[in-house]
């Protein structure tokens, strides 16, 4: 072939590259076009997350809780109640509309001291009533307004009917040009209740739905099951000889779809706990399982594994008491000693984040007049600084705080750091000035903001890349 033809060719494969590249713009305007008529405003909404209540659990996460499906699941004495009742006193702290805790075991209803202590540790100072509200005996109408529905319904398929009407119910949530709104279904109820709010010209843009500013970027709705394998099918209960676990795999396969598709757009989490069980006589593969089946595991966006581990194996150099099996302290709130244990959690999946993150946290079982308290604020606190390269030291004796970059006043000992985190104002003003800080801060506080901005998670994968480029100096002499 000629070189003239050579180069009419090339011409006219680029005209038809072109021309198709212009075809690919016209099917992109007719997508557009669909969706705004099928009401399906197509955004990825970058919704900031719920802190969990602790700075561990936040690091592990990717910064808190999102709209989604999580799972923790461990073996007995693992604190998986205990952690979903921490993210259930964040909930609350931080004014999240809806709150559901769906007991179906049946044990929180019996331990409400316990749920009580783990709040006020959490700095959630409500009764019982103020908690769960309080009916009128002859009425049936609430007396005192709950600001979290309990329910300890056992029935499963009730669970998800009522939890599928929920969502149909609650407004989509959406990021439309840089400010959230409230998308409600355009129908008569909705037009007679929201008509006089909504926006005018949302609806010609994004398709049909009534579109009401939103007041906040939060999630809608945190809903909290303690725990699956409790969740019964409803023919479990009637005479019928099938009573066969498959029924309850199959009430999840069925009944997940349900909810988990809303989720997203509803803007709502679901937090819920599962077991681990030894598989009898096991010859090969796992030697323990998570009951409920496969649905479970496939649906859930993150699944926290929950483990206790011996204090020969936690971090920041416990000491075991002289019973040993837990760790002992000296309170700084009052005349005595309290009492830990060490739990070990690990992402096993996060479609969200990263998996295989992990950290410890430290049950706090006991203090001084024999009340538990949940996860220790303390050990939270030091191994998150500690997991973000802001705490210096080899021992307890002698530690120091990295903040912003800079190394601050003297050393001090884990007593003084215990003193900053759980003391009153005036004690934090003290240790704030021994530690060397600008002016009095509360230690905690300044950590969790650290995660909201997102310099915590900055700092942490600069802290963990430190980490994999040390271990390779050690594996092979040199950088990799």
């Amino acid at each position: 072939m000629a070189k003239k033809d050579k180069v009419k060719g090339k011409k006219k494969v680029d005209k038809a590259v072109d021309a198709a590249y212009d075809l690919y713009g016209d099917f992109n305007s007719v997508l557009d076009d669909v969706a705004h008529k099928m009401s399906d405003a197509d955004t990825l909404d970058d919704m900031p997350p719920m802190s969990t209540g602790s700075l561990t659990l936040d690091l592990i996460e990717g910064g808190g809780i999102r709209p989604a499906m999580y799972t923790h699941f461990g073996p007995e004495q693992s604190a998986k109640t205990t952690g979903a009742l921490l993210i259930m006193a964040s909930a609350i702290k931080q004014e999240i509309p809806i709150i559901s805790l769906r007991d179906f075991e049946g044990s929180t209803g019996n331990s409400i001291p316990y749920v009580t202590s783990i709040l006020k540790t959490s700095g959630v100072k409500l009764t019982k009533e103020q908690l769960f509200g309080k009916k009128d005996k002859a009425t049936g109408k609430w007396e005192v307004p709950p600001r979290v529905r309990y329910s300890s319904n056992t029935m499963g398929v009730s669970f998800f009917n009522w939890f599928a009407a929920v969502l149909r119910r609650l407004p989509d949530k959406k990021m439309l040009e840089n400010e959230w709104y409230l998308v409600y279904e355009d129908d008569k109820p909705n037009q007679a209740k929201y008509n006089e709010f909504a926006v005018e010209g949302m609806a010609k843009k994004y398709g049909r739905g009534i579109y009401i500013k939103a007041p906040d970027d939060k999630l809608q709705g945190v809903v909290l099951c303690d725990s699956y394998p409790n969740m019964n099918p409803d023919t479990k209960d009637e005479d019928n000889v099938d009573n066969s676990l498959a029924l309850q795999a199959r009430m999840f396969s069925k009944n997940l779809p349900r909810v988990k598709g809303y989720l997203a757009s509803k803007k709502v989490a679901l937090i819920g706990i599962n077991q681990l069980r030894d598989v009898p006589m096991a010859m090969f593969g796992p030697k323990e399982q998570e009951p409920g089946g496969k649905a479970l595991r496939f649906n859930s966006d993150v699944r926290l594994r929950w483990y206790p581990r011996a204090l020969s194996a936690a971090p920041l150099w416990p000491k075991a008491s002289k019973k040993g099996g837990y760790e002992e302290e000296t309170s700084v709130l009052a005349e005595g000693k309290d009492k830990y244990k060490y739990i070990h959690v690990k992402a096993a999946k996060n479609k969200l984040s990263e998996s295989e993150r992990e950290g410890f946290i430290r049950l706090w079982t006991k203090d001084a007049d024999g009340i538990a308290h949940g996860i220790d604020p303390v050990f939270d606190t030091m191994f998150y600084l500690r997991s973000t390269g802001q705490l210096e030291g080899k021992k307890r004796a002698a530690l120091r705080l990295i903040w912003n970059g800079e190394k601050r006043g003297k050393e001090m000992d884990w007593q003084d750091f215990k003193r900053w985190i759980l003391g009153d104002k005036e004690t934090m003003a003290k240790m704030s000035k021994k530690a060397g800080a600008p002016k009095p801060m509360n230690l905690r506080a300044a950590c969790f903001k650290q995660i909201a901005s997102g310099k915590g998670e900055e700092l942490y994968k600069a802290m963990d890349a430190a980490s994999e480029k040390a271990g390779s100096k050690d594996e092979d002499g040199d950088d990799e």
